[in-house]
């Protein structure tokens, strides 16, 4: 029985972090790309299953964009601040009833016309399309406020 509880602890607990790469500063990295397991979604993932496509700016990045990006995807539920500079920010969403915590990433790409994302639960093997349905939300918002361009071809 012992075994069974151990083993079923960690097909629950199995999970990634964010971006294990991430230098102390600059934006002239990549982010990682998902585990084989459905809880994640990247818009730098080669594998159709995981991949969103990354948000189309309306105009290059600049530092009033940035604040107003960052500020947008805080005010989606939950979210929390890990980390942030121009051109990269870490945040962790909890859900609302048993506080899972789920990650997104935004770094803007090299042609300042388009932010890359990465959002993964930290908990579990399936996200119930939870990650998909957060960028998807914070793309709609943005596109709400005329930063970034509509939904996703």
């Amino acid at each position: 029985m012992t075994r069974y509880f151990a083993f079923a602890s960690l097909l629950v607990l199995t999970g990634c972090a964010s971006t294990g790469n991430v230098p102390a500063s600059g934006t002239a990295f990549k982010l990682d790309g998902c585990s084989p397991f459905l809880n994640c979604v990247s818009s730098e993932s080669s594998v159709g299953l995981y991949k969103v496509q990354p948000i189309a700016l309306t105009q290059p990045l600049d530092p009033s964009s940035w604040d107003r990006i960052k500020s947008t995807a805080l005010e989606l539920p939950g979210a929390s601040l890990e980390e942030a500079r121009y051109g990269y920010a870490n945040i962790t969403y909890y859900s609302d009833f048993f506080g899972f915590p789920d990650f997104l990433e935004i770094l803007v790409a090299d042609d300042g016309q388009h932010l890359n994302v990465r959002s993964q639960s930290m908990l579990g093997f399936y996200d119930l399309g939870v990650n998909r349905a957060r960028v998807e939300r914070l793309r709609e918002r943005l596109a709400a406020e005329d930063i970034a361009r509509g939904a996703a071809p």
